[in-house]
C-alpha cells in the first residue's frame, strides 16, 4: 500500500495543488501554439484565454488516481473502461479545440464511446423506476440506446453550459458531491474515490477560473477536452449509481442533481429549433446570459447559478430520502421545466429578466467586470 493508500487525506490537497501546477506549465505552451479560446457568440469574455484547464485536470486525476486507495479497487472493467473513455473523450475535445470538429463527428465519437462502456463495462439502465405509476417502469429490448442518449444528454448539457467563468466547475462539484454521498451510502468505494479526487482536481482548476478575489477573470477554461471529459464522468457515474438490482439511487435523483443544465440546455434546444436554427448553434441565451443581460454582475451570476443548481440538487436528495415514490419526483420535476421553459420564453420575448429590462445586447464582459 502507498503513503498516500495509508494518508488518503492528503490526496485532496496534493490533487488541487498538483492541477494548479500543471495548469501553470501549460499555460505558456497555449500561448505558444494558439491553444486559446477567442471569444464568440456564446462566450462572454474579451480576451484570448488558454483552453488547458481540461488537460490539466486529466493529468492532476490520472496521475494521482493510481497512488490512491482506488488503486486496489478498480481492478474492475467499469473504472478501466471509464478512465480510457474519459481519455478518449478529452483527445477528441482537444482536437475540436484546436481545428474544430462537426457535431456529427463529435456525436459518432459520443455514440461509440458510450457503447463501449455498455459492452465492456458492463453497465447500463435497465428502469427508470417507478416513473410513472407504483410500477417499475423496465425499459426491456430499448435499454441500451436508452442508456447511450442520457449518457450523451448529460454529456452535451455540460459542454453548453460551459460558458461563464466558474460555471461548470461549480456544477460538476455540486452533482459530484450529490453522488458521492450516495457511493458512500452503497458502500460503492471506488467511485467515491474516482469521483473524490477529479473534484480535487476541478477545485484546483476552479481557483484559476472563477472570479474569486486574486482573479479579476478567468485565467484558464476547460476548453471541449475538459467539458467533454468531466461530462463522460459524470454521466456514468450517474448510470453506475442508478443502475443494477439494488441501486444507489433512484434515477430521478441524478435528474435533479444535473437538473439547471438538463433544465438549460432542453429549453434552449428546443427554442433554437422553433426558431429554424441548428440545436447546437452558439448564442448567448443561456440562463446565465439572462442574467448578465438583466445587470447582474458575473460574480453575483456565478452565485445564483450556484444557489439554484445546489437547491435542485437537494431536492432530489430530500425525495430519495423521503421515501415518496419515484413518480412524485419525476411529475415534480416536469412541473417544474414547463414553469422554467415558459418564464425563460416569456424573458427573452419581453427582453425582462427578474424584473429587471435587459441593458446589455450580444455583449461581451469587459475586463474588470465585477
Amino acid at each position: 500500500m502507498t503513503v498516500l493508500a495509508q494518508h488518503s487525506w492528503l490526496l485532496v490537497p496534493l490533487t488541487v495543488v498538483l492541477a494548479v501546477a500543471f495548469i501553470f506549465l501549460l499555460v505558456p505552451l497555449a500561448h505558444k501554439f494558439g491553444w486559446v479560446d477567442h471569444p464568440n457568440a456564446r462566450k462572454v469574455h474579451d480576451d484570448a484565454t488558454p483552453l488547458v484547464g481540461g488537460v490539466a485536470i486529466f493529468m492532476a486525476l490520472s496521475g494521482l488516481i493510481w497512488l490512491s486507495p482506488i488503486s486496489t479497487l478498480a481492478s474492475g472493467p467499469f473504472y478501466l473502461v471509464l478512465l480510457w473513455g474519459a481519455f478518449a473523450m478529452l483527445l477528441t475535445g482537444l482536437v475540436d479545440d484546436l481545428i474544430g470538429l462537426t457535431a456529427t463527428i463529435r456525436f459518432i465519437i459520443q455514440i461509440g464511446l458510450c457503447l463501449l462502456m455498455v459492452r465492456y463495462a458492463h453497465v447500463h439502465l435497465t428502469d427508470f423506476g417507478q416513473l410513472f405509476t407504483s410500477s417499475v417502469f423496465t425499459l426491456g429490448w430499448a435499454a441500451v440506446p436508452i442508456t447511450v442518449f442520457a449518457a450523451m444528454g448529460v454529456i452535451n448539457a455540460f459542454n453548453l453550459i460551459d460558458g461563464m467563468d466558474g460555471l461548470s466547475g461549480t456544477i460538476f462539484l455540486i452533482a459530484a458531491a450529490g453522488m458521492l454521498l450516495f457511493a458512500v451510502l452503497s458502500a460503492d468505494w471506488a467511485v467515491f474515490w474516482l469521483l473524490l479526487i477529479t473534484m480535487a482536481s476541478v477545485l484546483g482548476f476552479l481557483l484559476l477560473n472563477a472570479r474569486l478575489p486574486w482573479n479579476e477573470k478567468a485565467r484558464v477554461f476547460l476548453g471541449d477536452a475538459g467539458a467533454l471529459m468531466l461530462g463522460f464522468i459524470l454521466a456514468w457515474c450517474f448510470i453506475r449509481l442508478g443502475s443494477g438490482s439494488e441501486p444507489a439511487m433512484m434515477p430521478m435523483t441524478a435528474v435533479w442533481l444535473f437538473a439547471l443544465p438538463l433544465l438549460d440546455t432542453s429549453t434552449l434546444i428546443w427554442l433554437r429549433w422553433r426558431d429554424g436554427r441548428s440545436a447546437f448553434s452558439a448564442d448567448q441565451h443561456h440562463l446565465h446570459h439572462a442574467f448578465l443581460r438583466a445587470g447582474y454582475s458575473v460574480g453575483q451570476t456565478w452565485a445564483v447559478m450556484l444557489l439554484l443548481a445546489s437547491g435542485l440538487a437537494a431536492i432530489g436528495i430530500g425525495f430519495e430520502f423521503s421515501g415518496l415514490p419515484d413518480w412524485l419526483s419525476f411529475y415534480t420535476f416536469m412541473a417544474l421545466a414547463f414553469v422554467y421553459y415558459f418564464y425563460v420564453k416569456h424573458s427573452w420575448a419581453t427582453q425582462c429578466f427578474l424584473g429587471r429590462h435587459f441593458i446589455h445586447h450580444d455583449f461581451t464582459i469587459e475586463e474588470g467586470y465585477a
